[in-house]
């Protein structure tokens, strides 16, 4: 996965673009806030529904998912991010506190 943090005039705003390759599972995680994700390219499937380009997901903190792109390509999302992201596993944790998510 690579990402880069999209600067905005308000600072304090957590705005992620993400590029993920094809098959690539996302660690299991919900919210603490919103999160929208505008998928620009390929697609992924969030354990519940399927997202491909053009398509929006909106998740608070009722949701619990793990994302995983689809086999036949990568996948580039615009994600904006209120509050932090709760990861379950304590990689993910410390990784997500290190990139500010």
């Amino acid at each position: 996965m690579r990402w880069s943090r999209v600067t905005l005039a308000d600072a304090a705003a957590n705005v992620y673009l993400l590029r993920v390759a094809a098959g690539k599972v996302l660690p299991v995680h919900s919210h603490r806030g919103g999160e929208l994700t505008q998928v620009l390219h390929g697609a992924f499937h969030d354990g519940n529904e399927r997202f491909a380009a053009g398509d929006f997901d909106e998740a608070d903190d009722s949701v619990h998912h793990q994302p995983v792109v689809a086999t036949c390509g990568e996948c580039i999302c615009l994600t904006s991010v209120e509050g932090r992201v709760a990861f379950d596993g304590a990689i993910a944790r410390v990784l997500g506190s290190l990139l500010g998510m």
